[in-house]
């Protein structure tokens, strides 16, 4: 009979400090425990229920949540140990240990991604973190609210996710969302030698493909209106002169993102370029500041006068810079629909237009898709080459109106 249980180990100096948790194995009524790196407070660790508790407080919920998670995971980790050994024959309680530290790292789904989450979020992507942890719950969830072996993605249990998945409603680009980040996660375990792959690809047989809806990009005409409003607003309109002037400074910055504007430091201009890190892939960037950026970014020097941040979006002294992106990233995408209107634009104007802007006029300017790749940061061609074809499906469908037209006037 083996048992096996968490515990909490309050700390040995400081009333305030926080403890550590440790796994006690009995088998044959001896016993060995493991300890965890997972650092708790005393408040937090109910002691009759063997778990944690306050899961609800906001300042450490995601922490606790990314510690249960690897937790079941041990758990789940000692129940296929235990399950091998007692196969095998007889074994002990040291026998069960050594098993269990050959395999250091968190094997089951919530818990890897949860880890790779940790490390992507110190090196500033966030949305890529988010990604990962939001397609792992809603595996968990698929698995009945239990964590799965990285091993357990097969590829028919991601077809069986799948099935689970449109049962629900969920529209296709949501099913490939989850696919595509539950395929990086299972393939950086591969990488890290937590899992072996399989032989059949997991997710040969699901949809991992993007449906491209229409996007919208802006002509020579209509980011010239835009432009133009610089003379028509108001000078004490400052919510709509700044929301222009962003807009214009990412055109300009080659279709830079707005998460990567409001990021930008005054330290990341050098020798008349900016060099910044993209916050989606990583990937480093560098663009010349142009006459354009170069007035935008002196507009706006008095008000950054003690920032270490280019513009002032995200206030230094402010302590939560994400909810700051956020809610400037809100404001501005309400304010482009005030200036679209007033320029007479119908599309609907957001700030990734501008991305999309600077990637078709580049095109329709001769430029190759390699070298507009290279400008937009793309980790690969093929990207672009989806960016650039749903573009273009625009221009195709004006052009066959005028054909049209032609005949019918004829």
């Amino acid at each position: 009979m083996t048992s096996f249980r968490f515990h909490f180990r309050p700390p040995t100096s400081e009333v305030a400090a926080s403890g550590t948790l440790f796994v006690r194995i009995i088998h044959n009524r001896k016993y060995r425990d493991i300890r965890r790196d997972y650092a708790i407070y005393a408040h937090e660790w109910n002691v009759a229920a063997g778990w944690l508790q306050g899961l609800g407080d906001p300042a450490r919920a995601e922490r606790l949540r990314e510690i249960e998670a690897a937790m079941r995971a041990d758990l789940l980790r000692l129940e296929g140990i235990i399950k091998q050994l007692s196969v095998a024959g007889e074994y002990t309680v040291g026998d069960i240990v050594t098993e269990f530290q050959k395999t250091g790292t968190a094997d089951t789904v919530l818990a890897f991604a949860c880890n790779v989450a940790r490390d992507l979020q110190a090196d500033g992507r966030v949305r890529t973190a988010r990604a990962y942890r939001s397609a792992s719950k809603s595996l968990v969830k698929f698995n009945g609210g239990r964590d799965m072996l990285l091993c357990e993605i097969t590829a028919g249990r991601m077809r069986e996710y799948e099935r689970w998945l449109l049962d629900r409603g969920l529209q296709m680009n949501t099913i490939s969302f989850y696919m595509r980040n539950l395929r990086a996660i299972y393939y950086r375990a591969v990488a890290a030698k937590v899992i072996t792959a399989n032989e059949i690809n997991p997710f040969e047989d699901v949809y991992t493909g993007v449906y491209e809806t229409r996007r919208r990009s802006l002509d020579r005409q209509d980011i010239n209106a835009l432009a133009s409003l610089e003379k028509k607003i108001p000078a004490n309109n400052s919510r709509l002169r700044s929301a222009l002037l962003y807009f214009l400074f990412a055109y300009h910055a080659r279709g830079m993102s707005f998460i990567d504007l409001a990021y930008l430091k005054k330290s990341d201009i050098k020798n008349g370029s900016i060099i910044y890190k993209r916050k989606k892939t990583g990937f480093y960037i560098e663009v010349k500041v142009t006459k354009p950026m170069k007035r935008i970014i002196d507009g706006f020097k008095s008000a950054t006068k003690y920032s270490p941040f280019i513009f002032p979006i995200i206030d230094p002294q402010m302590s939560d810079y994400r909810i700051q992106y956020e809610s400037a990233l809100n404001r501005q995408n309400k304010a482009l629909k005030e200036l679209a209107a007033m320029a007479g634009i119908e599309k609907n104007l957001s700030t990734h237009v501008a991305r999309h802007t600077w990637a078709t006029l580049a095109k329709r300017m001769g430029y190759n898709v390699s070298l507009i790749s290279e400008g937009l940061g793309h980790r690969d061609t093929k990207v672009t080459s989806i960016y650039l074809a749903s573009f273009e499906r625009s221009a195709l469908d004006e052009l066959s109106v005028r054909m049209s037209r032609a005949v019918g006037a004829a």
